[in-house]
């Protein structure tokens, strides 16, 4: 809807630029700020889904707990770590699993399921540069994983988390046609990016809050190496974590 309306706004202003002020000084510098606008606009509305720019995504759950989500996953070594940790802390996360590691661990994928954590949609491959795919391609992308989750845990998953996090008008129409809600984050843990756990333990400490939604990975190994003492010190400062009976509040909030 914001996509509509500033290519709207956009093209009036130009539009009336040009039959107004055409022959004055004023003509080019504000083209140049229209377009620039709408292009600073059309960026912002594509690297960062909390602007619910291109179409509808919940990045917050509006209840009085942290909600933990992970992507990439399943994986051998880290996924049945992290699974233990939750299960220590009677937590419940979300994971966005990604189709072929669904097919390559299925046992574990449904040891995901079986211990009560919702699924999500994070494409069958997770290619980097899937936001640049076709609309056919990136349709094909989101439904051959929806089918993989059928098939392997007998789930019709409702949730999608778009690779990197980038959205445009392809991953708008598909997924209202599919059914399915756009899931961000307000807190991203950057275990992809810190080499040092204690590091990562103390940005991650420094931002928890309430309500928020965080992004963490569990095909990190040092996701699993910090994730008990980052869930244990957070719940000592007050933090409450989703539960069996509040995670899945968030679906269809």
């Amino acid at each position: 809807m914001k996509h509509k309306l500033n290519i709207t706004a956009s093209v009036i202003s130009i539009v009336l630029t040009v039959m107004f002020l055409g022959n004055t000084v004023a003509f080019y510098p504000l083209i140049f700020l229209f377009s620039a606008s709408f292009i600073v606009f059309l960026v912002v509305g594509v690297l960062d889904m909390r602007f619910n720019y291109f179409l509808k995504t919940t990045t917050s759950n509006q209840r009085e707990f942290c909600l933990l989500t992970f992507d990439d996953g399943p994986h051998p070594d880290h996924t049945p770590k992290i699974l233990e940790i939750l299960s220590k802390h009677d937590i419940k996360a979300i994971f966005f699993l990604i189709g072929k590691n669904v097919e390559k661990y299925p046992e574990l994928a449904k040891k995901i399921r079986d211990g009560g954590h919702p699924i999500g949609n994070h494409t069958n491959f997770h290619n980097p540069i899937t936001p640049l795919f076709s609309r056919k391609r990136l349709r094909t992308e989101i439904v051959k994983a929806q089918k993989v989750f059928k098939h392997v845990l007998n789930v019709n998953v409702t949730m999608f988390r778009p690779p990197i996090g980038y959205t445009n008008p392809k991953y708008a129409s598909i997924l209202k046609e599919l059914n399915l809600q756009c899931v961000g984050w307000s807190l991203r843990s950057y275990d992809s990016v810190y080499k040092d756990p204690v590091k990562l333990q103390e940005r991650l400490l420094s931002k928890i809050k309430h309500k928020q939604i965080v992004l963490m990975h569990d095909n990190m190994k040092i996701t699993a190496e910090i994730l008990d003492s980052f869930i244990s010190e957070a719940k000592s400062n007050g933090i409450i974590f989703a539960s069996d009976k509040t995670v899945k509040s968030i679906i269809n909030d």
